[in-house]
């Protein structure tokens, strides 16, 4: 019984946090300034991995693993003319396929192994 409270307290938290990202990105007009500094797009070159794409998919409150793939330096925050904080809005989108159990199964391996033996 304690095992499905806490799975319907995860989901009502990831909610919650989606609601959060939603109203971080809503002021953004996908002009695509954030894309000229960011170094993850400079190297793979595709769209949806920009802080753009990632932005568009996260407005439509879609959890997709490509969401890791930031390395949260906040250069696209630099060049925004709107100021949204890009990162925060990653950080709690993680935060969110974390807690529906959608993570990055090496980042859950490692977090398990500082458990264990504290490095």
């Amino acid at each position: 019984m304690e095992d499905k409270k806490k799975k319907q307290q995860d989901r009502i938290e990831s909610n919650n946090l989606l609601e959060e990202v939603t109203e971080i990105l809503e002021p953004c007009v996908k002009c695509g300034m954030c894309k000229s500094l960011c170094p993850v797009f400079k190297v793979l070159r595709e769209e949806p991995i920009s802080p753009r794409g990632k932005t568009h998919i996260l407005s439509e409150k879609t959890l997709d693993k490509i969401i890791f793939q930031c390395n949260l330096c906040k250069a696209c925050e630099q060049t925004c003319p709107l100021d949204i904080k890009v990162c925060d809005a990653i950080r709690k989108a993680r935060e969110a396929m974390v807690l529906k159990g959608s993570g990055l199964k090496g980042n859950e391996e490692m977090v398990e192994n500082v458990r264990k033996t504290g490095n």
